[in-house]
C-alpha cells in the first residue's frame, strides 16, 4: 500500500525531522515525543512564554502562535492535530486537551479589544482572559474561539461557528455564536 503523504499522521522524511527539531528546541517549552512542526509553521514568542506540548502532536502547515504580553501560555495535550492555517494568540493562557482535532483555519484567542467609549479603541488595553479545550474535541474548519470559554469534553464545534460562551462536555454546537443543537450518542 502506498504512503499516505497528505494525512497529518504522517510524520515526513529527513528534512521534515530536522525542522522540527530546530522548532522544538527554538520554540517550545516542552514537547513530547513524535511531534511534528511543518516547516511554514510561525511562532511570535516573547522571551518568558511557555509552550508545552505532550506526544504525537502534529501542526500543520502555515499554522501561526503568537504568545505575547503579560504572561503567555499555551498548553496542547497528547495526540492532538492543528490544522493548516491555524492561528493561536495568547496574552494569558489557552489550553488544548488529549485527542483534539482541528480543522484548518481556525482562530483561538484569550484576548480582545477594550470597547469604552471615553477613548478611541486603539488606545485601549486589550482584555485578557483564558481559554479551555477539553479532551476529544473536534473543532471544525474556519471556527473562531474566543476569549474566557471552556469547551467541555468530547464537544464538537460546527465549521464557521463562532464560540462566545461555554460549551458543554460532549455537545454539538453550531453557529455564530456557537448554540448547542444536540449531544453525542
Amino acid at each position: 500500500m502506498a504512503a499516505d503523504r497528505a494525512s497529518y499522521r504522517n510524520r515526513g522524511g529527513l528534512v521534515q525531522r530536522l525542522v522540527t527539531a530546530y522548532k522544538r528546541f527554538r520554540y517550545f517549552t516542552s514537547a513530547g515525543k513524535n511531534l511534528v512542526v511543518k516547516s511554514s509553521v510561525e511562532f511570535r514568542m516573547v522571551d518568558h512564554a511557555i509552550l508545552e506540548v505532550g506526544e504525537n502532536v502534529t501542526i500543520q502547515d502555515y499554522s501561526f502562535f503568537q504568545l505575547t504580553m503579560p504572561e503567555p501560555k499555551v498548553f496542547i495535550g497528547n495526540n492532538t492535530v492543528i490544522g493548516r492555517r491555524n492561528i493561536i494568540t495568547a496574552k494569558n493562557r489557552i489550553s488544548i486537551g488529549s485527542d483534539v482535532l482541528i480543522g484548518s483555519d481556525v482562530q483561538i484567542i484569550d484576548h480582545s479589544h477594550g470597547v469604552r467609549r471615553d477613548t478611541p479603541i486603539r488606545l485601549q488595553k486589550a482584555e485578557i482572559g483564558f481559554v479551555e479545550i477539553g479532551d476529544d474535541v473536534w473543532i471544525g474548519v474556519g471556527a473562531r474561539v474566543l476569549m474566557n470559554v471552556t469547551i467541555g469534553k468530547g464537544a464538537v464545534i460546527g465549521a464557521n461557528s463562532v464560540v462566545t460562551s461555554d460549551i458543554p462536555e460532549y455537545a454539538i454546537a453550531v453557529g455564530s455564536p456557537a448554540k448547542v443543537v444536540k449531544y453525542r450518542s
